[in-house]
């Protein structure tokens, strides 16, 4: 049975820096959705780690498991599954979609003054995940910027 599993946690800071965190927590879902055909979308701001997966429920459920114990997480809140016909982030084993002005948009015109997913009611979780998604189909290949003000900057993730 396909399943979507979303959940938020706080971010708990370590030793390493959040570049560091989101590169190994990225590394090791690409390899681990790729071989059991898991796919999903990862969004990070203020402090707040947001993921939206969606597979074989089993699958997610082992998945949730290790990603509860991960001590990079901390106040996980996990938000209602659901059963879903299709997959919807199939080009995804998983993204990270950066910080974005959009979302924050979305945010406030729900009446949030900052990125709080688990402040979020069904349809307004639905409008998030539409965004990130309609977010992957827009999103084109970053080119390297040069100039005065952006000397080369190119996208991390």
């Amino acid at each position: 049975m396909l399943t979507q599993l979303c959940y938020a946690s706080s971010r708990v800071e370590s030793r390493n820096d959040l570049l560091q965190d989101l590169s190994d927590i990225l590394a090791t879902a690409r390899s681990f959705n790729q071989a059991h055909d898991i796919y999903g979308v990862l969004y990070y701001a203020e402090g707040i780690y947001f993921q939206c997966l969606e597979g074989e429920k089993d699958q997610l459920e082992s998945l949730f498991s290790n990603i509860s114990q991960d001590p990079r997480h901390h106040q996980i809140q996990r938000f209602p599954d659901h059963t879903i016909e299709q997959i919807h982030f199939k080009k995804w084993s998983m993204k990270y979609v950066n910080q974005h002005g959009k979302i924050t948009k979305l945010f406030k015109a729900m009446g949030l003054e900052q990125f709080q997913p688990h402040q979020l009611h069904a349809e307004q979780m639905s409008k998030f995940l539409h965004l990130l998604l309609k977010m992957e189909e827009t999103q084109h290949e970053l080119q390297p910027r040069a100039g005065l003000t952006k000397r080369g900057y190119q996208n991390y993730f």
